[in-house]
C-alpha cells in the first residue's frame, strides 16, 4: 500500500542510521478490514493497524515522532486533529543509548477501481486532498510547533533542522 511506502521513506530520510542497516525498521498490519466505499465508481478502502518497529533506535525519538508527525499531514490528516491519538508507542529501554521502539498507527487506503475492456480493472491508491493547509500553518494556528533543545545528536543530522 501507498501509505505504508511513503511512511518508510519519511522514517529512512529521517534517521540516517537506518539508511545505514534497513532491516532494523520493520512494519506489519494487524487488524485490517476492508470495505466497498459506497459510492457510484467501483472502489473499497482499507482501515488498518500499522505497526512500525525501530530495533535499535540511537537517534532520539523525538526525531522519529517528528517524522511521522510531517508524514502525517500530507497522509493521514485526521490523526493530527486535537485531542485525538496521532500514534501509540512503546519502547524497550535497551541501555543508555539504544531502544527498541514501537509504534501503533490507525491508517485507512483508498483505491478506486475503474473498469476497462475485458474486465479489467485499474486500481489506483487515492492520495488525500492536497492542499491540506493551505495558509502553510501548524494546525492550531496560534502555537508554534515544539522546537527540539537540549539534545546532542551523535549521527548525521536529519533533512530538517532540530
Amino acid at each position: 500500500m501507498r501509505k505504508i511506502d511513503t511512511l518508510r521513506a519519511a522514517i529512512l530520510d529521517a534517521l540516517p542510521e537506518l539508511n545505514r542497516d534497513p532491516d532494523r525498521l520493520r512494519m506489519w498490519i494487524e487488524k485490517g478490514s476492508g470495505q466497498a466505499t459506497g459510492t457510484q465508481s467501483e472502489g473499497l478502502a482499507f482501515a488498518f493497524q500499522l505497526n512500525v518497529l525501530v530495533v535499535e533506535l540511537a537517534s532520539d525519538i523525538a526525531v522519529l515522532g517528528l517524522a511521522v508527525v510531517r508524514w502525517m499531514r500530507v497522509n493521514q490528516p485526521d490523526l493530527l486533529v486535537p485531542g485525538t491519538t496521532g500514534f501509540d508507542f512503546d519502547a524497550d529501554i535497551l541501555d543508555n543509548g539504544t531502544a527498541d521502539v514501537h509504534l501503533q498507527l490507525q491508517l485507512d487506503q483508498a483505491v478506486s477501481a475503474t473498469p476497462l475492456a475485458g474486465g479489467k480493472y485499474k486500481l489506483e491508491y487515492r492520495s488525500e486532498p492536497d492542499p491540506l493547509f493551505e495558509d502553510g500553518l501548524g494546525i492550531i494556528a496560534e502555537q508554534q510547533a515544539p522546537r527540539l533543545a537540549g539534545y546532542t545528536v551523535v549521527e548525521d543530522l536529519p533533512p530538517w533542522e532540530v
